[in-house]
């Protein structure tokens, strides 16, 4: 397979794909081709895309992509077909905030952070698939560890937890740099 056959491939199964493929699953998919080749493609056709003024392109998210829209044209596009958003409450937002800094980290741990508890707002964030189980610690009870998912990632536009603003960057009180982090792309 040529170089521009591979881009097609690239394209048309990144547009037909709700989910974020895996770099692994594009390589597979391309018939065994490098990671590193993979990006290489989708940095040409964002290239591509970026020179003829598409409204959209290929971003990375957490260990893949996924085809979107450019931010500038979300308001045309939920006129066509309101989206439904991710509404969650002050508590769940703390709970997400602290487990997206502090992963993995155990229930207890994030009780004794907010002073409450946070089984409710746990739970909420597991049925968004936001928070995933990550394990189990190797202190006495073997308490459940809990991480963030790629929904988490796709939800927030980030390619991984690096992109996280750290909390140096803001000039507010802990409460409200939580409920900033998190609402600034929920909009």
């Amino acid at each position: 397979m040529n170089e521009q056959d591979a881009r097609k491939i690239v394209e048309a199964v990144l547009f037909a794909s709700p989910e974020v493929l895996t770099i692994k699953q594009l390589a597979t998919i391309l018939g065994g081709l490098r990671p590193q080749q993979v990006a290489l493609l989708v940095d040409d056709l964002n290239a591509e895309y970026e020179k003829t003024s598409r409204t959209f392109r290929i971003f990375g998210v957490g260990e893949g992509y996924q085809m979107r829209t450019l931010p500038m044209y979300k308001t045309w596009i939920a006129k066509t077909e309101p989206l439904k958003p991710v509404r969650l409450s002050q508590p769940a937002l703390e709970v997400l905030a602290i487990v997206a800094y502090r992963q993995p980290i155990a229930r207890a741990e994030v009780e004794q952070l907010r002073g409450v508890d946070c089984s409710g707002p746990l739970r909420r964030l597991l049925e968004l698939k936001l928070v995933r189980i990550a394990g189990k610690d190797k202190s006495p009870g073997r308490p459940i560890l809990y991480g963030t998912t790629r929904e988490f990632l796709s939800l927030f536009t980030l390619q991984d937890l690096k992109e996280l603003p750290t909390l140096e960057e803001f000039d507010l009180p802990v409460q409200d740099t939580v409920q900033q982090v998190l609402i600034q792309d929920v909009g």
